[in-house]
């Protein structure tokens, strides 16, 4: 069980806590009156910000998706080539189980409650517009002939169960930090998709620039 720390009566802190809550018990199993007892608040205090649990996790989930969408923007306007735009993306999916880990494992872990409920159109609609920032990329290196011809939604979906699901074993104090992990998934991914041996190949230079410049993107949870 968490330590009990002081923290601001605010919204922001809130959602923070809510998060933490979601990401360690499930949303089942967590209770508004926890919340308030973790931010020495009263129960009626959230109840004041929010109304209902229900809006908190819609609330969660709105912020969450926020932020991942300020990152691939940012990508995609200070990366031109498709391979490095990719490069960055996987590593931005991957980056946030560690720099923006309670809400990420809130939002995942959940992800089955949000296609039976209020939350369905709109989560629906944030993941294809998602999905269509993925896939877009790839099918730009398809039509620039970096990438071979493929189905851009399939590996899209590929690249997403293959970020997404980390977060059930990856660990920020585990043996490997994320940004090895990611080089791992990148080399793996685009060995199967450059046309031939040592076409469009991805070096180290390539990988660190993608990196840093999701590193720099606004509104990111810096890493600790």
């Amino acid at each position: 069980m968490r330590a009990r720390t002081p923290r601001a009566s605010s919204r922001d802190a809130i959602l923070r806590v809510f998060a933490e809550h979601v990401a360690d018990r499930g949303y089942a199993d967590t209770s508004l009156a926890d919340v308030a007892a973790e931010l020495d608040l009263s129960k009626g205090t959230i109840v004041h910000h929010f109304g209902s649990k229900e809006t908190l996790l819609r609330e969660l989930h709105v912020a969450y998706f926020t932020r991942r969408f300020a990152e691939a923007d940012y990508v995609l306007a200070q990366l031109g080539d498709p391979v490095s735009r990719l490069v960055a993306m996987i590593y931005a999916l991957l980056a946030a189980h560690r720099d923006d880990r309670a809400a990420s494992l809130a939002c995942l872990r959940e992800l089955v409650r949000y296609f039976d409920g209020d939350l369905t159109g709109y989560v629906r609609e944030q993941r294809a517009r998602y999905m269509a920032i993925v896939s877009g990329i790839l099918r730009d290196g398809a039509d620039q002939g970096v990438f071979v011809p493929a189905d851009p939604v399939m590996t899209a979906l590929q690249i997403f169960g293959m970020c997404n699901y980390a977060w059930t074993w990856y660990r920020p104090d585990g043996p490997q930090p994320v940004e090895e992990i990611a080089r791992v998934f990148v080399r793996n991914i685009l060995g199967g998709l450059t046309p031939r041996p040592g076409a469009g190949a991805v070096t180290d230079e390539l990988i660190a620039r993608a990196i840093e410049v999701v590193q720099r993107a606004p509104g990111r949870v810096p890493s600790t």
